[in-house]
């Protein structure tokens, strides 16, 4: 018996039997992904870094999935800055084609000028200004700036149906934020990663690398992609 040869009622559970197939594998695709940013976001979130944008799938897969990848910021570190750092330049102009405010934009521009005339100093101390401009934006309540509980309530209230890159650029953006913002005695030994209290206050002995500031553009452009996200859904919202 052929196709032709089927009655509309057989067609028609042979096309549920299929989309029936078809919406359990996307389930299972899904699951498998979700499962794999997991693995992904841990591993980066080690050695401080946001979930990248930029990552490719392949490299997603290879970091989620496998072992063969032992040293994070290394492979980072080549992955931005191979090519003539045509990943961050990517990233660069990413930024600034998003939804945020103009003056972060500019702020954004002066780092970048600060980061090619190799001033890492500069550049990370302004980047910071630029996060902390751009999650405050996410806050319910504009003068509350805790930006840990800012990021806290996006990953408890993220919604079932969500996007699972957007939920786990929140997942990464807390633990980076924690890092960042945790409480730290100036009188102890200084945090191995790039701490907001000790770079601003001026108690940092740590010099800032090139890698340090690239982290950061990283970290501003996850937090552009969840800008531009919100303010897509704003105007389906606003069409309707």
């Amino acid at each position: 018996m052929s196709l032709q040869d089927l009655t509309p009622e057989q067609i028609k559970k042979l096309q549920d039997a299929v989309q029936k197939h078809l919406e359990e594998e996307t389930k299972k695709s899904i699951a498998q992904f979700d499962k794999t940013l997991d693995s992904v976001v841990d591993k980066l979130s080690v050695e401080g870094w946001t979930l990248p944008a930029e990552l490719g799938i392949y490299a997603v897969n290879v970091i989620g999935q496998t072992d063969e990848i032992d040293d994070i910021n290394a492979f980072l570190s080549e992955y931005f800055s191979r090519d003539d750092y045509e990943v961050t330049k990517n990233m660069i102009n990413s930024i600034l084609r998003s939804k945020i405010r103009e003056p972060l934009k500019e702020l954004v521009r002066q780092c970048w000028d600060a980061f090619q005339s190799k001033l890492y100093a500069v550049c990370s101390t302004s980047l910071l200004s630029v996060i902390e401009g751009v999650l405050s934006e996410f806050g319910d309540d504009k003068q509350d700036v805790r930006m840990m509980k800012i990021c806290q309530y996006h990953v408890d209230n993220f919604p079932a149906e969500g996007s699972t890159i957007e939920k786990h650029v929140w997942i990464s953006y807390n633990t980076f934020i924690r890092k960042l913002y945790e409480k730290s005695d100036f009188n102890a030994n200084e945090p191995d990663v790039i701490n907001r209290h000790w770079l601003l206050h001026g108690r940092s002995d740590y010099e800032q690398t090139e890698l340090d500031c690239i982290r950061l553009f990283n970290a501003v452009q996850s937090l552009c992609m969840v800008v531009n996200q919100e303010a897509k859904r704003n105007e389906t919202l606003t069409e309707s």
